[in-house]
């Protein structure tokens, strides 16, 4: 059974309402903040954080990781979302909380991090960050390969992201994984501050 709950902050959630232990799910378009929220997480769980952002420089250390091509590669992309994935499992297999931190943008990806959860039993969160294109597009204006892991630091990685991103569907994924324990936090945070970044839709299914 689904419930939402009154609007909060999103650090009032993270400092009082999460669990010790469970998957989470970072999801959103470039320069939404995902990378943010998750440290802040990760900082006051103790959940191990993994980022596609790193794992792509390992990955891919002899290429061009901010070449479009390169990029916007699928493949690529889905050998660094497996590198991830296999982390996870292995850090699910010990009982610790694990942040997946990428755009999963496409409904595949999300239903493999689904399916890692409900395998090991762990509640899946799902935070979804957003935030005005016009402030995304202001924070990439500032980044350059020198001084930011990512590669999505043009106005084109952005836009090649949003063509791409499939909407989310938290009902079609808890069918799926009738048994899952799920969470979806959709978190505005246009603004510079994590104390006010809102909560603007908190829905879970399977969690009491």
């Amino acid at each position: 059974m689904s419930s939402s709950r009154p609007q909060k902050s999103f650090l009032e959630i993270v400092e009082a309402d999460f669990p010790k232990s469970a998957i989470v799910v970072m999801c959103g378009l470039p320069a939404t903040c995902k990378t943010w929220a998750a440290t802040l997480i990760a900082e006051r769980h103790g959940y191990k954080h993994l980022r596609t952002d790193l794992i792509r420089k390992e990955v891919l250390k002899d290429e061009d990781i901010f070449d479009e091509k390169v990029a916007s590669d699928i493949e690529k992309r889905q050998r660094i979302y497996e590198v991830m994935f296999q982390r996870a499992e292995e850090i699910a297999c010990s009982e610790k909380g694990v942040i997946l931190d990428a755009t999963f943008i496409k409904k595949s990806s999300r239903e493999r991090a689904a399916e890692i959860a409900s395998r090991y039993g762990r509640p899946l969160i799902m935070i979804h960050t957003d935030c005005t294109t016009q402030v995304a597009l202001e924070r990439i204006s500032k980044r350059t390969p020198d001084n930011y892991e990512s590669n999505a630091i043009s106005e084109q990685a952005y836009y090649n992201n949003l063509k791409a991103f499939e909407p989310v569907d938290i009902k079609a994924l808890r069918k799926r994984f009738p048994l899952l324990g799920l969470r979806y936090l959709h978190v505005e945070t246009s603004k510079s501050d994590p104390d006010k970044w809102l909560v603007l839709a908190d829905v879970m299914e399977g969690i009491k």
